[in-house]
């Protein structure tokens, strides 16, 4: 599979994706994202997850290594070690044969410095705020001026690699992709019941942050505590194993329990769609969490508003297609706009298929863009 010439906007160019837990039959966000952008591109993937006793697996044209134990360091370090050591050869091997490797999870990946920036186009789906000598900074000296290209995920984080000294020609911006076959239309429930759902939880748990607030589940939970006060309500969280105990505490101590269902497992997110009238993303800051979150795109295919904090780009879109509402980032605030999309909620409802449509379609176009820059180079970066 890997170094196949595949024929489509790459125009003979060898392209390959390279990034974490993108398994295809791995329902997450971004290996959804990259599963639509290997199809348009016909292009090859390497990735690591969790095989059980498995080395390795191919899947189509996903090759897939056992490295179960590579996010593992705060466990086991010893392990994460040796899961890198074991999946570095892979990926050197994996790049020779590409002419441009497209990097998804932009500069929190793990393989961005095994690469070679000159062959790299990194998607980049957020940049932290107050960055100073951090991830942003290095990645503006170290790796950036040597890439061919770059996509970014939206306005704002374009004119922050700009404002970064960064070429701007070199940077391409790609809203993210939605599959509008499996996330589709239907009709919102029916029933006095307002019904919540919450698909962005904290993905890790590490010392010094606070990913639980970061993420807003307090905000969330005080607003959605005295929303419920006001009308039928019920709010459905689709959790990843962390703060768990943090987040059961704070349904405790607001006697939400009966009103807030909790799916800590991998789960089938159309449905939970489906089944839900908005989706929330009541973030206080961007610090682990994307300019557009994957998790309102896909809402919006389905036909569900997006209630959310001012915080992301996200927020400017939502006010200018009218496809949900936008708070501060304060459980008053957050409350008033959960009164106000239920209020207005056929208008909003209405809005949404049009916003992901326009907005969120498979779209190649700035990848193509992007491709173009690399293919002036020769095949690879100066």
């Amino acid at each position: 599979m890997m170094g196949e010439r595949e024929t489509g906007p790459g125009h003979g160019l060898k392209i390959g994706i390279v990034g974490d837990a993108l398994a295809p039959n791995f329902n997450e966000a971004y290996a959804n994202q990259v599963r639509l952008l290997s199809r348009e591109l016909g292009a090859p993937v390497l990735t690591c997850n969790d095989l059980g006793p498995l080395p390795l697996k191919r899947m189509g044209r996903y090759l897939i290594v056992n490295a179960r134990f590579l996010r593992g360091g705060g466990h086991n370090r010893l392990l994460s070690l040796a899961n890198g050591a074991l999946f570095y050869p892979f990926v050197k091997l994996f790049e020779r044969r590409c002419d441009v490797v497209f990097l998804s999870a932009g500069i929190d990946s793990g393989f961005l410095p095994i690469l070679d920036a000159r062959k790299c186009v990194p998607i980049i789906n957020t940049l932290p705020f107050g960055d100073g000598d951090g991830p942003a900074a290095a990645f503006a000296h170290r790796f950036g001026p040597h890439m061919p290209a770059i996509v970014a995920q939206g306005q704002r984080i374009r004119a922050r690699l700009i404002d970064m000294a960064l070429d701007a020609e070199r940077i391409f911006v790609a809203y993210p992709w939605v599959d509008p076959e499996r996330f589709c239309y239907s009709e919102p429930p029916q029933g006095d019941e307002f019904r919540i759902l919450f698909a962005s939880a904290p993905n890790s748990e590490g010392e010094g942050d606070d990913m639980f607030v970061d993420k807003g589940l307090p905000l969330l939970l005080e607003a959605f505590a005295r929303f419920q006060r006001q009308c039928p309500a019920s709010l459905c969280l689709l959790w990843r194993g962390k703060y768990t105990e943090a987040l059961y505490r704070t349904i405790d101590e607001l006697g939400l329990w009966g009103r807030v269902e909790v799916i800590d497992r991998v789960a089938d997110t159309p449905p939970l769609y489906a089944r839900a009238h908005v989706t929330v993303t009541p973030f206080l800051n961007l610090k682990d969490s994307p300019e557009i979150p994957l998790s309102a795109v896909e809402s919006l295919a389905c036909g569900r508003p997006v209630v959310t904090t001012d915080i992301a780009e996200l927020a400017g879109l939502v006010a200018e297609y009218r496809c949900g509402c936008v708070a501060p980032p304060h459980p008053e605030g957050f409350l008033s706009a959960l009164v106000e999309c239920r209020r207005g909620y056929p208008l909003y409802q209405g809005n949404c298929r049009r916003a992901a449509e326009e907005l969120f379609s498979v779209s190649v176009g700035p990848v193509t863009q992007a491709l173009a820059s690399l293919r002036q180079k020769g095949g690879r970066g100066s």
